[in-house]
Protein backbone atom coordinates (compact mmCIF):
# COMPACT_ATOMS: atom_id res chain seq x y z
CA UNK A 1 0.00 0.00 0.00
CA UNK A 2 1.67 3.31 -1.05
CA UNK A 3 2.67 5.38 2.12
CA UNK A 4 0.28 8.42 3.38
CA UNK A 5 1.90 12.10 2.89
CA UNK A 6 2.11 13.27 6.77
CA UNK A 7 2.01 16.90 7.23
CA UNK A 8 1.45 19.17 10.37
CA UNK A 9 -0.96 22.58 10.74
CA UNK A 10 0.78 25.43 10.51
CA UNK A 11 0.16 29.07 10.85
CA UNK A 12 -1.63 31.85 7.65
CA UNK A 13 0.31 34.59 6.23
CA UNK A 14 3.40 35.59 4.52
CA UNK A 15 5.23 35.51 7.76
CA UNK A 16 4.35 31.65 9.21
CA UNK A 17 5.14 30.54 5.53
CA UNK A 18 8.66 32.17 5.77
CA UNK A 19 9.38 30.56 9.02
CA UNK A 20 7.91 27.43 7.55
CA UNK A 21 10.80 27.43 4.99
CA UNK A 22 13.29 28.87 7.45
CA UNK A 23 12.61 25.47 9.15
CA UNK A 24 13.51 23.67 5.96
CA UNK A 25 9.80 23.15 5.27
CA UNK A 26 7.80 23.76 2.13
CA UNK A 27 4.23 25.22 3.03
CA UNK A 28 1.17 24.51 1.49
CA UNK A 29 -2.73 24.56 1.63
CA UNK A 30 -5.02 22.15 1.19
CA UNK A 31 -8.35 23.52 -0.65
CA UNK A 32 -11.64 22.38 -1.54
CA UNK A 33 -15.84 22.68 -1.67
CA UNK A 34 -15.84 20.71 1.52
CA UNK A 35 -13.11 22.53 3.62
CA UNK A 36 -11.97 25.54 4.49
CA UNK A 37 -8.57 26.17 3.35
CA UNK A 38 -6.25 24.39 5.39
CA UNK A 39 -2.52 25.51 5.82
CA UNK A 40 -0.14 22.82 6.31
CA UNK A 41 3.73 22.21 6.50
CA UNK A 42 5.58 19.43 4.51
CA UNK A 43 8.66 17.63 5.28
CA UNK A 44 11.07 16.89 2.21
CA UNK A 45 9.50 13.17 2.46
CA UNK A 46 6.25 14.80 1.85
CA UNK A 47 7.44 16.82 -0.80
CA UNK A 48 9.32 14.32 -2.90
CA UNK A 49 6.35 12.14 -2.56
CA UNK A 50 4.11 14.29 -4.15
CA UNK A 51 6.16 15.34 -6.98
CA UNK A 52 7.24 11.66 -8.03
CA UNK A 53 4.19 11.22 -9.29
CA UNK A 54 2.38 13.27 -12.00
CA UNK A 55 -0.33 15.64 -10.96
CA UNK A 56 -3.36 13.34 -11.77
CA UNK A 57 -1.98 10.86 -9.09
CA UNK A 58 -4.38 10.72 -5.80
CA UNK A 59 -2.29 10.91 -2.56
CA UNK A 60 -3.48 9.79 0.89
CA UNK A 61 -2.84 13.25 3.19
CA UNK A 62 -2.76 12.82 6.48
CA UNK A 63 -2.69 16.40 8.39
CA UNK A 64 -1.80 16.40 12.73
CA UNK A 65 -3.60 18.03 15.39
CA UNK A 66 -6.19 18.80 14.91
CA UNK A 67 -6.02 15.44 13.03
CA UNK A 68 -7.13 15.16 9.05
CA UNK A 69 -7.26 12.54 6.68
CA UNK A 70 -8.30 12.74 3.08
CA UNK A 71 -7.75 12.18 -0.85
CA UNK A 72 -5.83 15.29 -2.53
CA UNK A 73 -4.40 15.91 -5.80
CA UNK A 74 -1.29 18.29 -6.49
CA UNK A 75 -3.19 21.87 -8.10
CA UNK A 76 -0.27 23.98 -8.61
CA UNK A 77 3.67 23.69 -7.56
CA UNK A 78 5.77 27.34 -7.22
CA UNK A 79 9.15 27.50 -7.85
CA UNK A 80 12.36 29.65 -7.16
CA UNK A 81 13.22 30.88 -10.51
CA UNK A 82 16.44 31.27 -9.20
CA UNK A 83 17.37 27.82 -7.04
CA UNK A 84 14.73 26.12 -8.60
CA UNK A 85 13.64 25.00 -5.05
CA UNK A 86 9.74 24.34 -4.30
CA UNK A 87 8.57 27.33 -2.40
CA UNK A 88 4.56 26.24 -2.14
CA UNK A 89 1.93 24.04 -2.96
CA UNK A 90 -1.13 23.20 -3.43
CA UNK A 91 -3.18 21.11 -2.50
CA UNK A 92 -7.25 20.12 -3.66
CA UNK A 93 -9.09 17.88 -1.63
CA UNK A 94 -11.30 15.67 -3.60
CA UNK A 95 -14.14 12.68 -2.84
CA UNK A 96 -13.38 9.52 -4.48
CA UNK A 97 -17.13 9.00 -5.31
CA UNK A 98 -17.06 12.30 -7.44
CA UNK A 99 -15.95 13.05 -10.83
CA UNK A 100 -12.44 15.42 -11.06
CA UNK A 101 -11.39 16.95 -14.68
CA UNK A 102 -7.27 16.43 -14.97
CA UNK A 103 -4.45 16.49 -16.93
CA UNK A 104 -3.20 12.81 -17.90
CA UNK A 105 0.57 12.85 -19.98
CA UNK A 106 0.73 11.88 -23.53
CA UNK A 107 3.56 9.36 -23.75
CA UNK A 108 5.22 8.34 -27.39
CA UNK A 109 6.47 5.24 -27.78
CA UNK A 110 8.55 4.54 -31.55
CA UNK A 111 9.89 7.88 -31.86
CA UNK A 112 13.52 6.34 -32.72
CA UNK A 113 11.70 4.02 -35.06
CA UNK A 114 10.52 6.41 -37.07
CA UNK A 115 13.94 8.59 -37.08
CA UNK A 116 15.38 5.46 -38.46
CA UNK A 117 13.12 5.36 -41.28
CA UNK A 118 14.31 9.30 -42.21
CA UNK A 119 11.36 11.47 -40.55
CA UNK A 120 10.96 13.70 -37.75
CA UNK A 121 8.32 13.61 -34.92
CA UNK A 122 6.91 17.49 -33.85
CA UNK A 123 4.84 16.62 -30.83
CA UNK A 124 2.31 19.93 -30.55
CA UNK A 125 0.94 18.53 -27.05
CA UNK A 126 2.06 16.58 -24.35
CA UNK A 127 -1.23 15.80 -21.93
CA UNK A 128 -4.96 16.07 -22.48
CA UNK A 129 -7.95 16.82 -20.37
CA UNK A 130 -10.26 13.92 -19.25
CA UNK A 131 -13.42 13.88 -16.54
CA UNK A 132 -13.46 10.48 -14.48
CA UNK A 133 -13.75 9.00 -10.79
CA UNK A 134 -10.55 9.64 -9.17
CA UNK A 135 -10.11 5.64 -8.94
CA UNK A 136 -10.37 5.42 -12.68
CA UNK A 137 -7.85 8.15 -14.29
CA UNK A 138 -5.46 6.22 -16.26
CA UNK A 139 -1.14 6.62 -15.43
CA UNK A 140 -0.64 7.55 -18.58
CA UNK A 141 -1.94 7.41 -22.45
CA UNK A 142 0.57 6.00 -25.01
CA UNK A 143 0.60 6.80 -28.74
CA UNK A 144 2.89 4.36 -31.15
CA UNK A 145 4.42 6.72 -33.63
CA UNK A 146 6.91 4.10 -35.41
CA UNK A 147 4.93 3.39 -38.39
CA UNK A 148 3.42 6.92 -39.22
CA UNK A 149 4.22 8.65 -42.68
CA UNK A 150 5.12 12.09 -43.53
CA UNK A 151 2.26 14.39 -42.90
CA UNK A 152 0.13 11.81 -41.17
CA UNK A 153 -0.88 13.06 -37.00
CA UNK A 154 -2.16 11.64 -34.12
CA UNK A 155 -5.01 13.27 -32.53
CA UNK A 156 -6.80 12.85 -28.76
CA UNK A 157 -9.44 11.27 -30.75
CA UNK A 158 -7.06 8.28 -31.87
CA UNK A 159 -6.52 7.39 -27.96
CA UNK A 160 -7.76 4.58 -26.74
CA UNK A 161 -9.79 6.03 -23.63
CA UNK A 162 -11.57 3.86 -21.00
CA UNK A 163 -15.45 3.68 -20.91
CA UNK A 164 -15.17 5.23 -17.59
CA UNK A 165 -12.88 8.34 -18.72
CA UNK A 166 -14.59 11.31 -20.94
CA UNK A 167 -12.12 13.42 -23.07
CA UNK A 168 -12.08 17.00 -22.30
CA UNK A 169 -9.75 17.61 -24.38
CA UNK A 170 -11.21 18.28 -28.08
CA UNK A 171 -10.94 14.74 -30.26
CA UNK A 172 -9.61 16.97 -33.20
CA UNK A 173 -6.34 18.45 -31.31
CA UNK A 174 -3.20 17.45 -32.72
CA UNK A 175 -0.86 15.71 -30.88
CA UNK A 176 1.99 14.76 -33.03
CA UNK A 177 2.42 15.36 -36.73
CA UNK A 178 5.49 13.38 -38.54
CA UNK A 179 7.45 15.43 -41.08
CA UNK A 180 9.79 14.36 -43.67
CA UNK A 181 13.15 16.00 -43.24
CA UNK A 182 12.72 18.26 -46.51
CA UNK A 183 9.82 19.80 -44.71
CA UNK A 184 11.49 21.18 -41.86
CA UNK A 185 14.20 22.47 -44.92
CA UNK A 186 11.34 24.16 -46.88
CA UNK A 187 9.82 25.92 -43.78
CA UNK A 188 12.97 26.83 -42.62
CA UNK A 189 14.09 28.28 -46.23
CA UNK A 190 10.35 29.85 -46.43
CA UNK A 191 10.94 31.21 -43.05
CA UNK A 192 14.62 32.98 -44.31
CA UNK A 193 13.17 34.10 -47.85
CA UNK A 194 9.97 35.85 -45.84
CA UNK A 195 12.73 37.89 -43.52
CA UNK A 196 14.94 38.96 -46.64
CA UNK A 197 11.57 40.35 -48.63
CA UNK A 198 10.77 42.42 -45.31
CA UNK A 199 14.21 43.36 -45.24
CA UNK A 200 13.73 44.59 -48.93
CA UNK A 201 10.59 46.80 -48.37
CA UNK A 202 10.18 50.30 -47.13
CA UNK A 203 8.60 50.47 -43.60
CA UNK A 204 5.70 52.22 -45.03
CA UNK A 205 5.06 48.67 -46.65
CA UNK A 206 6.10 46.49 -43.66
Amino acid sequence: MEAAVRATRRGTGKAAAKACRRAGLVPAVVYGKSIEPMAISLDQEGVKELLRHSRAHVHNLVVEEPPFEGSVMVQDVRYDPMTGKVLHIDLHKISMTDKVKTEVAVEVKGEESLEKRGFLLQRQAREVTVECLPNDIPAVFEIDVANLQPGESITAGDLAIPKSVRLVTSPAEVLVVALAPKSVEQEAEEAGEEASADEGKPESDR
